[in-house]
């Protein structure tokens, strides 16, 4: 998804040219998202392929081959997977809330005596 762009109000009372090539970077990353899905879906049917059929490559091998781990790293024992797009998310919020705070704090309210 797409942000909108903040507008810019220019300072001389001009109004500023139109940017040209916005559609450049969409373009671009359509074309970069399905290049990626694309191969992703190649690598797939392969990836099938050798298991319904146990077909391999010229080279006498699968054409698509899973990494499992048979040794896995005692450094990584204790490792616990977790969310990480759910962790910066609140990490976020988090900022946002304690500056939305600091800054009620720093602005203290008038009383009328």
């Amino acid at each position: 998804m797409s942000q909108p762009r903040p507008q810019v109000q220019p300072v001389n009372g001009k109004r500023p040219a139109p940017q040209r090539g916005q559609d450049t970077p969409s373009s671009q990353h359509d074309d970069l998202i399905k290049f990626i899905c694309d191969s992703w879906n190649k690598v797939s049917r392969e990836f099938e392929h050798f298991n319904q059929n146990g077909s391999e490559t010229s080279k006498g091998g699968p054409s698509v081959i899973y990494y499992v781990e048979q040794d896995p790293n005692p450094l990584l024992k204790d490792f616990e997977p977790f969310d990480l797009e759910a962790w910066w998310g609140k990490r976020v919020v988090e900022n946002l809330n304690n500056a939305s705070h600091s800054s009620h704090s720093s602005h203290p309210t008038h009383t009328s005596s």
